[in-house]
This record gives C-alpha cells, structure tokens and sequence, in this order.
C-alpha cells in the first residue's frame, strides 16, 4: 500500500474510534468533488463536534448533536466555512451553499454545493483550508481529497496552521 493511501486508512479509523470519547487529535477531513455527468461540485467536511461547535457558538454543540440547527445556526455555520475555507479558481472565489448536515456519534458531516460547475485545461485551482486552527493552531490538522476528473481523479494534501492552501494549474 501506498505511505499516503497508509495514513489516510490509520487517520480515518481513528478519527471514528475516537469520536466516542475526548480525542486528542484535532483534525478535519473533507472531499472536493465534481460530478462530470451532472455538472455539479460538492464539497464535504467532516468535523469533530466538540472541537467544532466550541469555536462557532458553545451552544451549537448540544443542538448538532439533537439535529435542531435552527436557519440561524445554519447561517452561522455556513459563514464559518465560506470564511475558513475557500476554493478557487484564477483567482475568483467559489461560493460554497450549504446543503445539509449529518451526525454519527461525534462526527459531523457538512455539505456544501458550489456554482462553478466547469473546470478546463489551463485554469488554476487554490483551496485554503483554514478549520480551526484559531481555536487550535499548532494541533490541527486538515485533510482534503481532490477529485476533478479528468484533472484530480484523487489527489490529497494536508492543510496545517504553517501551509494552509494548495495551488494546481490544469
């Protein structure tokens, strides 16, 4: 197996066996994807409740967890990541729409549709993930998975507090 195919299948099994008690890892795993037949991009985050809520509003942690976001809490959620994480392409920022949100134990998975919808040989893609690392600078970890075919089919990097973006010319 592959070193980074390796860490991914250790820092996933990780990331659900400790979603039952306090962790001490602090990371974030998302996928950037675009759907050649249907035209659409999504793009999916997967957070620790408890190191995530915290950071927005101390009270979201119990209502994530109830699955009773208010329009509000989704505002607030939704303004978080379009702050803290942006993708773009030759230099003109994604909107990122919230689409929905799921909960097992203490993960968190929140998904987001983007606009652009086309991708060509020549464009410059850069995504910066900058999730928590104000509330946790030297311990976060971010990991993103880029599939763009024909382009990305599966890349992935990791955003951490000293390089937080990654840049590709299609």
């Amino acid at each position: 197996m592959k070193r980074h195919t390796q860490v991914a299948v250790l820092l996933f099994s990780m990331f659900f066996t400790l979603s039952f008690s306090t962790h001490p890892i602090k990371l974030t795993s998302s996928i950037i994807k675009f759907d050649k037949k249907s035209k659409t991009t999504t793009m999916d985050c997967k957070v620790f409740i408890d190191d995530f809520a915290p950071a927005l509003n101390p009270v979201l942690e119990q209502k994530i967890r109830d699955l009773r976001l208010t329009e509000q809490d989704i505002s607030i959620i939704e303004n978080y990541f379009i702050a803290h994480y942006k993708i773009s392409i030759n230099d003109k920022k994604l909107a990122l729409k919230f689409k929905e949100y799921k909960v097992k134990e203490n993960v968190m998975t929140v998904s987001f549709s983007i606009d652009y919808t086309t991708f060509k040989k020549g464009d410059r893609l850069k995504i910066e993930n900058e999730l928590l690392f104000e509330k946790f600078p030297d311990l976060q970890s971010n990991w993103v998975t880029v599939q763009i075919p024909p382009f990305l089919k599966n890349y992935n990097f990791e955003s951490n507090f000293e390089n937080y973006s990654y840049t590709h010319t299609f």
